[in-house]
């Protein structure tokens, strides 16, 4: 058995390399690497029984170089190793060519196996090297091995497809070396099929070759015919084509073609004690060659199964990392939200705190400027004069009932009387002769479906404006109107008071912003003679 292999390369770099652990492979510097990545024409010639490896030819440097005689075991373990360095250039994105070359790797690993009759294995190698094939040349070489295989597994039908497809694009590019080649394998094909042609399609594949000088070629052409005659009984042309064989061998120097010239030159001899030398030789050889098929190509696989398995826990553990990494910052931003919350509640404590120090104030100073002074003024007039009893009943009663308007003013809504009934309350309290108040709904108004916000909201407004009427429009009709439409209240108040132009001073304001906090709306309407209108919506 023979094989030819691209491995004289290969030695030379090992000074070059380090030796790491399982799943990193040793390859030099990934120029160094690019530079020793072989460019592969690759070619398949029949081998007994019609068929065998022809050549492996590799430029790297512009060296040439041929592994042959059985070193199947080398060739493997080497095209194995610079699928490993492939794959670890692959992932580079400053070359972006290297999948290409995985075809001359492929296509090797694909003529071992095939020498090893595994044939399923090789069959798998050459239609990967064909899922990266960029060139036609490529192309006919791997159709002409692909070919051989289904030649080898009987499947007939595929394999003429594949030789007359590499014919017809070897005679489309004028490539007469591959053409004559694929000419040739289908001849093997026919005689294979016990098809007159065979010998008449080899002989014209012979002609081709001769007529360029492709002496591997010719070697190939006399070796067919030659098994051909002998299987007719024809000895004696069998004869002279094996002769031929070996003055070919002999003008290549080369000894593999040399030695396989000599055995079928053996096979003619009809010595008994030569066949069985041969016979035995042959058989000896064969089971070395078996014993020393390591499968390199399936180690790789196994190697290229762990090492996904590292980059996919490496993966996994990123993932975690990621992940650890994300949870982390949703704590860190969960802290930040709830400093901001407490820092929010914390000022919205201080301005509380502000507004009721502020109302206090309020309270204070409203309690006296108008009660104490006025409780003042009672008690020098019943020091004065203790005969004005009831002009000082008069003046108690008016302090009862600014008393009680200051309460009113500031205090806090029971919730256990209706909010109508207290709206109805606050709008009769500034009712008076001079004044009259009218109040209408125009429509049902749901109060129990509103917030206690919403109703402090509409009670302080109105309260406001009340007030803001007693002290300063002189009105004597004052109408405030309710309505509502969906979630939303609306109140139109309106006076014929004096007017004015509008100067939103602390009272009017706080009302506005009371509105504003709750998203509604309040405008003002008013001009001097013209009276007072608002209207606002909560």
């Amino acid at each position: 058995m023979y094989v030819v292999a691209c491995g004289c390369i290969f030695p030379a770099i090992r000074q070059h390399t380090t030796v790491l652990p399982v799943g990193q492979y040793p390859f030099p510097t990934r120029s160094f690497a690019l530079g020793l990545l072989l460019l592969c024409e690759f070619g398949r010639q029949p081998s007994q029984k019609g068929r065998h490896p022809g050549g492996y030819r590799c430029t790297a440097y512009g060296g040439d170089c041929r592994l042959q005689t059985g070193g199947l075991v080398e060739s493997e373990a080497k095209a194995v190793q610079a699928l490993k360095w492939l794959d670890a250039l692959d992932n580079d994105p400053l070359n972006q060519d290297i999948k290409s070359r995985y075809t001359g790797y492929y296509n090797l690993l694909g003529m071992i196996y095939h020498n090893k009759k595994h044939f399923d294995k090789a069959y798998d190698y050459y239609n990967r090297a064909l899922t990266f094939v960029d060139t036609i040349t490529d192309s006919i070489g791997l159709l002409n091995n692909r070919g051989n295989v289904y030649l080898d597994m009987k499947n007939y039908p595929l394999a003429e497809q594949d030789f007359r497809l590499a014919i017809d694009l070897g005679q489309k590019l004028g490539d007469t070396v591959r053409w004559a080649r694929a000419l040739n394998n289908l001849g093997v094909l026919q005689l294979e099929q016990h098809k007159s042609e065979g010998k008449a399609t080899i002989s014209n594949a012979l002609q081709l070759r001769q007529q360029i000088n492709d002496l591997e070629g010719m070697y190939s052409g006399n070796r067919h015919l030659a098994f051909f005659a002998l299987s007719e009984k024809d000895t004696a042309t069998a004869n002279a084509l094996a002769t031929n064989t070996l003055t070919i061998a002999r003008a290549l120097n080369s000894p593999t073609f040399i030695l396989e010239s000599l055995s079928i030159l053996m096979d003619l001899n009809k010595d008994t004690l030569v066949s069985q030398y041969k016979t035995l030789t042959d058989s000896l050889n064969n089971a070395k060659q078996q014993e020393q098929n390591l499968f390199a190509a399936m180690r790789f696989d196994v190697e290229k199964e762990v090492l996904n398995t590292q980059r996919a826990e490496l993966q996994l553990e990123k993932e975690r990392s990621q992940k650890t990494f994300i949870v982390i910052i949703g704590i860190l931003v969960l802290l930040l939200m709830i400093l901001g919350i407490i820092l929010i509640l914390s000022r919205i404590k201080r301005i509380r705190q502000k507004e009721v120090f502020k109302t206090e104030s309020r309270i204070s100073k409203k309690v006296h400027d108008e009660l104490a002074n006025e409780v003042y003024q009672v008690m020098v007039k019943m020091q004065t004069d203790t005969n004005k009893g009831e002009e000082l009943l008069d003046d108690l009663e008016h302090i009862y009932n600014k008393s009680r308007d200051i309460s009113k003013e500031y205090q806090v809504l029971d919730a256990s009387i209706p909010f109508d009934e207290i709206l109805s309350d606050l709008l009769s309290s500034y009712q008076s002769d001079r004044v009259k108040i009218l109040r209408r709904d125009t429509t049902p108004i749901d109060w129990n479906g509103l917030s206690s916000v919403k109703k402090n909201a509409i009670y302080r407004v109105l309260q406001e404006l009340m007030t803001n009427m007693k002290k300063h429009s002189e009105a004597t009709l004052v109408a405030v109107t309710f309505s509502q439409n969906r979630q939303k209240v609306e109140i139109n108040y309106s006076d014929n008071g004096v007017g004015t132009l509008l100067k939103k001073q602390t009272g009017l304001q706080n009302a506005e912003n009371r509105i504003f906090s709750l998203n509604g709306s309040i405008t003002f309407e008013t001009q001097p003679e013209k009276g007072f209108k608002v209207k606002l919506i909560v």
